[in-house]
């Protein structure tokens, strides 16, 4: 009988300690504690803008500034064949605030093939008439290309646009390409 009593005491401790393994176990793999965000999320003015530059003004290049100006479509930028057109008042850049800001003009993408017959298109940003960071110069085919003016510090004031088109002789009034572009602004 003693034997029994035993292996039936061996059987009820294995229970016990497997229960126990199975409690552990299940605790081990759930959440310990919750933590929790609350935000309320508003709105405050964009402080640095897009503002129409002379060449839109006075219609020399067609174009839109929507979006609280933070967004512009020029709809008609027109060079000649064979020569260099400059536009160098396109838009403006405004930092209506008072402190400083970091501003980076890069490339999306652009539509230009190594057919397309132009030669470049260079885009500046000036600050009255010292430019600011490196031109991004848009190459067909990509050789040479340069997609980042870098970062630059703008502060209360306004910086105007300029782009410079280079079709070649061969381009003919159907030649078009879309150009993407990004204003990065950090605080």
């Amino acid at each position: 009988m003693e034997l029994k009593h035993i292996r039936g005491s061996k059987s009820l401790k294995l229970l016990f300690l497997l229960l126990t393994s199975l409690l552990i176990a299940s605790v081990s793999a759930s959440v310990y504690f919750t933590l929790y965000m609350n935000a309320t999320v508003g709105v405050t003015g964009n402080k640095v803008q897009f503002w129409a530059g002379d060449d839109l003004t006075q219609g020399r290049v067609a174009g839109s500034i929507t979006d609280a100006r933070q967004k512009i479509t020029f709809t008609s930028m027109n060079g000649l064949n064979g020569s260099k057109t400059t536009y160098t008042d396109t838009v403006l850049i405004n930092n209506t605030d008072t402190s400083d800001h970091s501003i980076e003009l890069k490339l999306g993408s652009w539509t230009g093939t190594g057919a397309t017959p132009m030669y470049n298109i260079t885009i500046s940003m000036y600050n009255a008439t010292t430019k600011k960071g490196n031109s991004v110069v848009l190459v067909p085919g990509g050789a040479g290309q340069v997609t980042t003016t870098g970062n630059q510090t703008i502060n209360h004031g306004t910086w105007r646009v300029q782009w410079e088109l280079f079709w070649k002789g061969t381009a003919t009034t159907s030649d078009s390409v879309n150009v993407y572009l990004q204003l990065m602004v950090w605080s």
